[in-house]
């Protein structure tokens, strides 16, 4: 597609806080080139001049500056996304999650969002998200597999559900 489109989308979000409070989904708005590759959405803000984006992804070129989201990420997808997933997963429990995220590309010909596995304590299951308490993430695709974020320990992570592709217990 060559026209540059409006894409409104949810992300995973980080606290610091001590106490959490409420927890709701901020939407994010991005504008750019979109193309599907997969199950990933690419929104693509800079371009080559003259170049077709869907022949640029088919032939494996560098993405200039863009973003690779979830299909799933979308707000109208992800408001309305079901799973089975977390059920019988309780409240304080230990848990392991495996999830796609949100991921800034540049200069790299990667067409596919990061996966991460987050492990923590369930702190609390909303509709559209799930809270987890004092979080160990690790992005283990693409590599190198990193410690995420890095810098300070986060509190909190709020996980759209229609990220998640896997969970488990932990002890």
């Amino acid at each position: 597609m060559d026209n540059i489109s409006n894409v409104i989308y949810v992300d995973a979000a980080y606290s610091y806080s001590k106490d959490i409070g409420q927890t709701k989904l901020a939407p994010h708005e991005a504008y750019g080139y979109v193309e599907r590759s997969a199950n990933n959405i690419i929104i693509i803000f800079i371009k080559k001049r003259g170049s077709d984006n869907s022949l640029t992804i088919a032939a494996g070129e560098p993405i200039i500056k863009g973003l690779v989201l979830p299909d799933t990420a979308l707000v109208s997808i992800a408001s309305a996304h079901k799973t089975d997933l977390l059920k019988g997963i309780a409240i304080d429990s230990s848990v392991a999650i495996t999830w796609r995220d949100v991921r800034y590309v540049a200069n790299v010909s990667e067409y596919e969002c990061a996966v991460m596995n987050t492990k923590g304590i369930v702190y609390r299951i909303e509709n559209d998200h799930i809270v987890i308490k004092d979080p160990q993430t690790t992005r283990t695709y693409p590599n190198p597999v990193k410690n995420h974020p890095e810098g300070e320990h986060p509190t909190y992570l709020m996980i759209p559900v229609s990220f998640i592709t896997g969970v488990s217990a932990t002890t």
